[in-house]
């Protein structure tokens, strides 16, 4: 089987804080493991805008749903009736025995409603109204942008309390004990025995908005700000005691039921279980963001918006639950190898996979597996399902490899003659200084490629240069060959470690000849990949010939012409001297084409007829130099 071939050195691991990754449905996110959640019911019921307060009275659900400012009764048969529509404002709801109190923002209105009825409406001396309750038989609101709170007595609002905030967004009630919270700064006041309003905790926030008690301790929700973004935060105040229990995504609300605090996000439509030293994740819906959570009769409600929708967490447990994982890419190419898991009940998994990370129609369908994964994508997703309530998924954890690829030889080449690269090199011949920046630009412009670290090496040996590489990164080593036809080869070298080799081409005739670089990955690969290139080189030992010297005198001066010609390497100069005991005295010759590139060129110079002897020399591209003498 091919996964044999392939050695297992990576594993993706989904434990402790990495489940929090996944979606859950119909099950519970903890930082320990994963189990079955409660039912849920949704409202068959959406609109735009979002919903902000949910009330119950009697057997009627009350909605207040913002930016359209209006209220919606739904009554026990489901019937929907639109009580008040205010578009553009925002709703704030609270009740009284069988009374629905409304305020709405930033009208400065309140309204009164019995059942579908408007039975009273008055104006608050506050623009907003943020929060409403009911406090020793008398009505309590939070307002703005003053951060009053108005008691309503007699179809009068009096105002009772004003705090050093812009708002008041939270009216609480614990027993006898009134606590407010606010925005702007974000602070929660306490009601003293003296009826004075006091700071009871700070937890420098810019708002609240949610606040609960579990026993003695204090649950407040609420943002705070950066110059980017909005931060949202989760703290406990215990015993005048601060803990920190959730820094992140923005946090929109918060509720306590049931002996729980529970908070929505609104970025991701997540809510929240939290604990001192806990987090779970109860619920993550379609829509991004939970605007409002409301504990009724000892369940959840759940509002959201854009679009505005209605949850319930029912207190019954699922019989079946799902749990899908975040996608994992494991790279180009992989091959993936086996899903083990730690957990206990009945645990069913499932994977699919695509070519890219967003999961669309493009991706396979779920595919159940027992361990072995067949999917060869690399981008891969699973799910667990469970069933039964003892069971729980504790860790997830999937081995994969990189499939091996072949190495890559980017380039082969022999450099020019007396040119070498790769000091330290098996057969580095030592010496040789290093060409300078000038002549490698010179000896580039003729074609040649030079690497930065050349340098001179002996005349008589050549230098083969290579770059190569491998895709996983593994070492390689190199085999060398060369042949004078591209079909029979000899081996020059074997298991080479560095990117290039020195031979001695004096015992090797002139003519055209091939070299052969073999890469191999089998010092880091059990099952080795190679890959080949070839190139062609030139040995050309032999100097090129000058002849047919014509002199030809005009007045003072003569001029020399002649032709030098090569068997196998093109003509690259021809320079004259007439300081023939001297060195470095040499001239350019003229090509009577204009470029000295072919292997027969004529050239060209005019010298004065007082000198006696010259010396011409002849170039060809494989380094050999002819030199002859004449008279004039």
């Amino acid at each position: 089987m091919f996964l044999s071939l392939i050695s297992m050195a990576y594993l993706w691991i989904y434990e402790g804080d990495s489940l929090y990754k996944g979606i859950p449905k119909g099950t519970v996110i903890s930082r320990d493991s994963i189990y079955l959640g409660k039912e849920i019911d949704t409202l068959p019921w959406e609109s735009s805008g979002f919903i902000s307060s949910i009330v119950k009275i009697d057997k009627d659900l009350y909605l207040g749903i913002s930016d359209l400012g209006m209220v919606v009764r739904i009554s026990e048969t489901g019937k929907k009736d639109t009580i008040l529509n205010r578009e553009g404002a925002m709703i704030s709801l609270s009740g009284k025995g069988n009374t629905l109190i409304v305020g709405l923002s930033p009208l400065g209105k309140t309204f009164f409603i019995k059942g579908s009825k408007i039975i009273d409406s008055l104006s608050i001396p506050a623009e907003n109204v943020f929060s409403i309750s009911d406090f020793k038989g008398k009505l309590l609101f939070g307002t703005g942008p003053f951060g009053k709170v108005f008691k309503l007595e007699n179809r009068n609002f009096k105002e009772v309390f004003k705090v050093e905030a812009t708002s008041v967004t939270k009216i609480f009630k614990k027993g006898d004990e009134l606590f407010l919270g606010t925005a702007n700064p974000g602070v929660i006041y306490k009601l003293e025995k003296d009826s004075i309003l006091k700071v009871y905790y700070d937890p420098q926030l810019e708002e609240i908005n949610g606040l609960g008690f579990i026993g003695e301790t204090l649950c407040v929700s609420g943002l705070s700000q950066t110059e980017k973004e909005n931060i949202g935060e989760i703290k406990f105040f215990i015993n005048n005691m601060e803990y920190e229990v959730y820094k992140g995504t923005p946090i929109l609300c918060g509720e306590e039921s049931g002996g729980t605090f529970y908070a929505g996000e609104g970025e991701d439509g997540q809510i929240g279980e939290f604990h001192k030293d806990d987090l779970k994740i109860i619920l993550d819906l379609e829509e991004s963001r939970i605007t409002t959570l409301k504990s009724i009769d000892g369940e959840l409600w759940i509002g959201t918006g854009y679009p505005a929708k209605v949850y319930k967490i029912k207190n019954k447990m699922v019989k079946e639950g799902e749990y899908i994982s975040s996608v994992f890419k494991g790279g180009y190419p992989v091959v993936w190898g086996n899903l083990n898991y730690e957990g206990k009940g009945d645990i069913s998994f499932f994977i699919r996979g695509g070519n890219k990370k967003e999961v669309d129609s493009s991706w396979s369908k779920w595919e159940k597996i027992e361990n072995s994964i067949s999917i060869k994508t690399p981008f891969i997703q699973w799910k667990a399902v469970l069933k039964r309530k003892s069971s729980s998924l504790k860790k997830v954890q999937i081995s994969y490899g990189k499939q091996n690829s072949p190495p890559q030889i980017e380039k082969l080449t022999a450099l020019p003659p007396r040119v070498g690269s790769g000091r330290g090199t098996e057969n580095f011949p030592f010496g040789g200084s290093n060409i300078s920046q000038e002549e490698k630009e010179r000896l580039r412009k003729m074609g040649f490629f030079i690497p930065e670290e050349a340098f001179f090496i002996p005349e008589g040996l050549l230098c083969f240069y290579w770059e190569a590489r491998d895709p996983e990164q593994d070492r390689l080593l190199f085999d060398l060959y060369i042949s004078s036809d591209s079909k029979t080869w000899e081996k020059i070298k074997e298991d080479l470690t560095n990117n290039s080799y020195f031979i001695n081409i004096s015992a090797y005739p002139d003519g055209n000849y091939y070299v052969k670089l073999v890469a191999k990955d089998n010092i880091d690969q059990t099952q080795p990949l190679k890959a080949e290139k070839i190139t062609s080189f030139l040995v050309d030992q032999t100097p090129p010939e000058i002849k047919e010297i014509e002199k030809k005198y005009i007045g003072d001066s003569v001029v020399v012409s002649g032709i030098i010609s090569d068997e196998l390497s093109p003509i690259i100069g021809a320079k004259y001297t007439t300081k023939i005991t001297q060195e470095y005295h040499w001239k350019n010759a003229k090509a009577l084409d204009g470029l000295f590139d072919e292997m027969k060129e004529k050239f060209q110079f005019k010298v004065h007829k007082k000198e006696e002897n010259i010396a011409i020399r002849g170039l060809d591209k494989s380094g050999n130099v002819k030199v002859i003498r004449i008279k004039i």
